[in-house]
């Protein structure tokens, strides 16, 4: 009986595990269908780039590829709002916004395209509105608690948060190369798994959830990165990623 109840206990684990798999829907703007895909498979995050174009945040990889028609606000922001409305708020999730433009310039813009749809985009007033994050060009971290309670950051590893600014930090994000230059197939090295092991230690040790960008977007990758520890897992790929976590409790 205990050695069942052992063995019960051991599944029970491995199925709460794979069950905490985040997947975050990386440049989610690039995809078939943005934000429709992602927010029918339940992410845990969305992703666009924002640059500041006359005085309009413009979604786009780069200035090259700007189309004054792509909005934060058409394509993202009011959608969700009416998403919200229409299915609810059981599910929440949290809409990373990559600000490729000056800081300073673009958060006034941003500020006041967010705060025409509260409180959906504020758990300070929803537990389960969306939340917003800041990735790319963020301003000082020691400023982060001044910023409005709707308003949260993408963390780095390796700097010393204060308190107070570490609250407004969602989870620390890495570059991938800056570990291993695995390709994602067959096996990494164990010396490039102690690298990751340690920054992903590092992040637990702030209670902060960790993703790492540039990763190889396969299985192996995805499976690997898991194993490890990485709460959120990097993909261009939703549906054949959370497929293959489903798969594979």
């Amino acid at each position: 009986m205990k050695k069942l109840n052992c063995l019960a206990l051991f599944v029970l684990i491995t199925i709460s595990s794979f069950a905490q798999v985040k997947i975050h829907s990386h440049n989610d703007y690039t995809h078939a269908q943005p934000l429709i895909e992602a927010y029918s498979n339940h992410v845990y995050e969305i992703e666009a780039d924002v640059f500041l174009i006359k005085d309009s945040l413009i979604v786009a990889h780069s200035r090259k590829d700007k189309n004054l028609t792509r909005t934060l606000n058409s394509m993202y922001l009011s959608p969700i709002a009416q998403l919200q409305k229409e299915k609810g708020t059981k599910y929440s999730f949290r809409l990373m916004i990559d600000i490729k433009d000056n800081w300073d310039l673009t958060y006034p813009a941003l500020r006041k395209e967010i705060e025409k749809y509260k409180p959906v985009f504020d758990r300070s007033k929803h537990k389960n509105a969306i939340q917003i994050v800041i990735s790319g060009n963020r301003p000082a971290d020691s400023t982060f608690h001044k910023y409005p309670k709707w308003l949260f950051f993408d963390g780095l590893p390796n700097i010393s948060y204060a308190k107070k600014d570490l609250k407004r930090i969602t989870m620390i994000s890495d570059n991938f190369v800056t570990y291993s230059r695995w390709g994602g197939n067959g096996e990494i090295s164990a010396e490039d798994k102690a690298k990751l092991k340690t920054v992903i230690e590092n992040a637990h040790q702030l209670n902060k959830p960790i993703r790492f960008w540039g990763a190889p977007d396969t299985k192996e990758c995805w499976q690997q990165l898991h194993d490890l520890g990485a709460d959120i897992i990097n993909t261009d790929k939703i549906s054949e990623c959370k497929a293959y976590f489903e798969q594979h409790k």
